[in-house]
């Protein structure tokens, strides 16, 4: 009866003696004529088959339908019987449910966000194409069934897997934390949230997991940083190479930045300097002129350029660009520019892997660049004033050194001589001629000094002014200081002092004859005056590992104190003394002697102790 309503009869019998195709569309008839026609044919029947029934004059339908042989008693087939149940109700049901399924597959796979569902054991068993593209893969199949230590590297796997078991364990979600990887040398982050995943009675099934790229944001932010550092940077470092290490560490926070140089130009001399440079490979050129590197390419051009191989051979063929330096996988230059005036490049680089620096690191980069060559060249500016400044100290020192010497050192000696002559004038009648040779040796000894220190305050004004010539020439050691000592031998006889030269006969020196006539004279005349009566006064030399000829000249003076050893070649100290007689000192001979060893390449240093001598000791080129 239920049969004969589904084909809208009041009675079975009314369809007795029809077939199919006076109830269905031809499409359906066909279908279930063919299948019955092949049970009868096989004796196979056709069991809880799926079957959409059309109707020329209602919807259509689904059954589910089991047709089996119909046999008589022997066996032979004769035709079929069925039983077909009405399903259009679950089909429909279970079509909204694929589509619903189709739907929610279709908005997860299309979502920018990485979403992605992980069983107990955190392997993935669903994955949108988001999770896909992130984790370097093609499909979804080749992450299905796997867990992060197969997907990523182990410390991040690691990461990962303790904070979905703690989330399995505790049933808590973790919610908008902040994450940071690294793909392909690029620093990326995400703003990931992770779920239990758990049904009515509360048993958890694993997690369910979504990741937001916030690299854009996080990277806006962090260019922001980066340009307020260099802006405080700016006013706040004392010098140039200081602020080039701030700008490289808050470059580092944005971009690959491990090796990273400046290069300026210099207009004068036409080579680029390299006032900064960190590399793991090279170390820091001389000044070049770069003519075919890529620096001078970005500098010449005033534009960016951000390297890849095929735009570097290009402009190999082009003449333009040749390798300089070690070989860089990557490599990115910016113009330093200050309105229309190029003063140099910045230049990032990496050694190993390709594409590191992107479109948007040369934007970046470039809106860093004229921050940074405003910087130099503010920086520039402020170390040439301080430069100055200091400059100007030294001359001011010079200065009042100078008239201090004329003011005391000179006038004495002056005075003594003025007042010995004066005695001359107006007693000459009345003395002995013991009196007047006694004035006379004074007035000697005063000359001498006075004269001593007009030459030396000579010398020192030539070589203030550049105006003194600098020859060096070769000569042999000891019979110079023989030679320079002579002058100073009477002095050292009046005193009773002995002076040894131990100087090997085959050693030479390279120098100025009058600078090195000067030293060796100021030196040992100091050694006199500081030296008493029957005292010893040593000069040695030999040569050194460096190539340079080490000159000792020892005495068994006074000495001095660490204090006044320490200010000995200070042009802003007061050091002058008195000899073991009251000899005269300017301290102004010690200046000039470190003055013309320096010179020539070399040093002077001073060992010494109160009461027990002094060692004067200089180095000379060979």
């Amino acid at each position: 009866m239920d049969h004969a309503k589904s084909f809208g009869l009041s009675d079975p019998s009314q369809a007795i003696g029809k077939t199919d195709f006076d109830f269905f569309t031809e499409e359906h008839a066909r279908q279930a004529y063919e299948d019955e026609q092949k049970i009868i044919r096989t004796g196979q029947p056709v069991v809880s088959k799926e079957e959409k029934l059309t109707w020329d004059n209602r919807p259509d339908s689904w059954s589910s339908t089991t047709k089996l042989p119909l046999c008589d008693n022997e066996g032979n087939i004769i035709g079929t019987f069925g039983i077909s149940k009405d399903i259009t109700d679950n089909k429909k049901a279970t079509e909204e449910m694929a589509k619903a399924h189709n739907l929610l597959l279709a908005l997860i796979n299309n979502m920018p966000d990485r979403i992605y569902i992980k069983d107990t054991q955190s392997r993935f068993i669903v994955c949108n194409n988001a999770l896909v593209k992130r984790m370097g893969r093609s499909s979804p199949e080749e992450i299905i069934g796997k867990t992060d230590f197969d997907l990523v590297e182990p410390d991040l796997a690691t990461q990962y897997f303790e904070n979905e078991q703690e989330i399995i364990r505790s049933v808590k979600p973790m919610i908008n934390k902040e994450e940071s990887r690294i793909i392909n040398g690029r620093l990326t982050w995400s703003l990931t949230t992770k779920v239990p995943w758990v049904d009515e009675e509360g048993n958890v099934y694993g997690i369910v997991g979504i990741g937001k790229d916030i690299t854009e944001r996080k990277r806006s932010d962090m260019e922001s940083q980066v340009m307020y550092e260099i802006a405080q940077g700016i006013t706040a470092t004392y010098n140039l190479d200081e602020l080039m290490k701030l700008i490289h560490k808050s470059l580092g926070k944005v971009v690959y930045a491990e090796n990273c140089f400046v290069a300026l130009y210099n207009q004068e001399t036409r080579l680029f300097s390299f006032p900064y440079f960190v590399d793991k490979f090279d170390t820091t050129p001389s000044p070049m002129s770069m003519e075919k590197s890529c620096t001078a390419y970005v500098f010449r051009n005033n534009k960016p350029f951000l390297f890849s191989n095929e735009e570097f051979k290009r402009l190999v063929e082009l003449n333009e660009i040749e390798q300089v330096g070690s070989v860089s996988a990557s490599w990115i230059g910016i113009p330093l520019q200050i309105a229309s005036k190029m003063i140099g490049v910045l230049v990032l680089q990496h050694y190993e892997k390709e594409n590191i620096y992107s479109e948007g690191d040369l934007k970046f980069l470039l809106s860093v660049g004229s921050q940074i060559a405003i910087a130099i060249e503010r920086k520039k500016g402020e170390e040439e004033i301080k430069l100055k400044n200091e400059l100007l100290q030294v001359i001011n020192a010079e200065k009042d050194k100078f008239f201090s010497i004329l003011a005391h050192d000179l006038r004495g000696p002056l005075s003594s001589f003025v007042a010995a002559t004066q005695i001359l004038t107006e007693e000459i009648q009345s003395m002995s001629l013991e009196e007047i040779k006694d004035i006379t040796i004074s007035m000697k000894t005063d000359a001498s000094n006075i004269y001593n220190l007009l030459e030396n305050l000579l010398e020192w004004s030539r070589l203030k002014r550049n105006v003194m010539e600098f020859v060096k020439i070769k000569f042999s050691l000891d019979k110079k200081i023989a030679y320079c000592i002579q002058p100073i031998s009477e002095m050292a006889r009046k005193k009773e002092i002995e002076i040894n030269i131990s100087v090997p006969e085959d050693i030479e020196v390279t120098a100025d004859d009058h600078m090195f006539d000067t030293v060796i004279r100021n030196i040992v005349s100091n050694a006199v005056k500081f030296t008493r009566k029957e005292g010893k006064i040593d000069i040695s030399a030999f040569k050194n590992q460096d190539n340079f000829i080490e000159i000792i000249i020892t005495d068994t003076g006074i000495g001095m104190s660490a204090e006044l050893k320490n200010k000995l070649f200070l042009l802003n100290e007061k050091v002058n003394r008195k000899g073991t007689e009251g000899e005269p000192s300017s301290g102004l001979g010690l200046l000039l002697c470190k003055e013309f060893i320096e010179k020539h390449g070399g040093k002077i240093w001073v060992e010494s102790e109160v009461g027990k001598g002094s060692t004067f000791t200089f180095t000379i080129p060979a």
